[in-house]
């Protein structure tokens, strides 16, 4: 289980939260903090005072953002890291969220518990009970919040992490089943 490590201000990076609301902002959003975190070969470090500052009131987790990657914050210390998607952390689809795990896509519930081991290249979030799959597909980052996948075989898995539809088909052939 990774834990995440509060420390002094050292070298750090500009980290992003929404911030606990205080009398002057009832209604805090987004924002950027210099020399607040830092994150390296799995080890997350965040300066005492942004840790004091996070609002884990509406859903005993918050989005926190440092070192290019996004992440799940629980109040006992626990954090997942979680694939960015649509300008941000990779929201929850039917109650699962995605992580990579050794370069293969994985889905964790709130808890951040394991539901389904990572085994594709890429994982697209459940809808309607499924969720779009691919191994030897390659991921290339567009500009702006959108990715290219190119090649590969697809299919289709279940909540279960079980193949509904076969990883056996192109990406034009999937898009029929």
């Amino acid at each position: 289980m990774a834990m995440l490590s509060s420390v002094q201000a050292d070298e750090f990076l500009e980290c992003g939260y929404i911030p606990k609301e205080i009398d002057q902002h009832q209604y805090p959003q987004w924002e950027l903090f210099t020399d607040c975190a830092s994150y390296k070969e799995g080890v997350l470090k965040i300066v005492k005072e942004h840790m004091a500052n996070f609002n884990f009131r509406t859903r005993n987790t918050v989005h926190f953002f440092t070192s290019e990657q996004h992440f799940y914050l629980k109040p006992d210390g626990r954090f997942l890291p979680v694939l960015f998607y649509d300008n941000g952390a990779d929201s929850y689809q039917e109650g699962l969220t995605r992580s990579l795990r050794n370069a293969k896509v994985a889905y964790f519930n709130r808890d951040f518990e394991l539901v389904i081991a990572p085994g594709y290249d890429w994982a697209w979030p459940f809808q309607a009970g499924r969720a779009l799959v691919c191994n030897g597909c390659v991921v290339t980052p567009a500009e702006g919040a959108h990715t290219i996948l190119k090649g590969g075989m697809w299919g289709f898995i279940n909540r279960q992490g079980e193949e509904v539809v076969p990883v056996k088909y192109t990406a034009t052939d999937v898009s029929r089943k």
